[in-house]
């Protein structure tokens, strides 16, 4: 245990080891002092606040630049609204069942259709028997083109006999 003794320090121990420097080297030494606490102030406190500080002002720059980008392409879009007001699709007037119903119409596909159920307001499940596979393709591409009308789930069955003819069942949705 002897280098116990040897480390500790007890008060009187520092201050007479401090008499015992000379002025300059006290005043060296309360310098040091001085100048660790203020850097280890620095470190704890005024560091990681500058660094926020910055990381913050890069977010803000960010957010601002998207704004600006953003504002640009709306105003784009209002000046694309204004001069091709006939661009406007008929989706805001007719429900998606109103416009299912309608072109599968168009699209002599209505008597395919077996079973329609609306899933609320932006979705309807379709059950389609005997239909040729080609002309399901088409019509749901004319939808998706033309009304933006997207399928969601959609499950193909082959009638084995007949080679092109499907029965079908899909999820379409706004």
């Amino acid at each position: 245990m002897p280098w116990r003794c040897t480390l500790k320090l007890e008060k009187n121990d520092i201050l007479q080891r401090l008499a015992g420097l000379s002025p300059r080297e006290r005043l060296l030494s309360a310098g040091t002092l001085v100048g660790t606490v203020f850097y280890g102030l620095y470190l704890v406190v005024y560091a990681p606040i500058a660094a926020e500080k910055i990381l913050l002002e890069q977010k803000i720059n960010a957010q601002q630049q998207a704004y600006q980008q953003l504002k640009k392409i709306s105003s784009e879009v209002v000046t694309l609204r204004k001069n091709n007001p006939d661009a406007i699709t008929n989706k805001d007037v007719q429900s998606l069942m109103a416009v299912v119903d309608t072109s599968s119409k168009q699209m002599e596909v209505k008597s395919a259709i077996k079973r329609m159920i609306p899933d609320g307001t932006d979705k309807v499940t379709l059950w389609l028997e005997d239909i040729a596979f080609d002309k399901l393709i088409y019509w749901l591409s004319v939808l998706e083109t033309k009304h933006a009308i997207t399928v969601n789930q959609i499950g193909i069955t082959r009638e084995q006999p007949k080679m092109d003819i499907v029965n079908a069942k899909l999820l379409l949705s706004n």
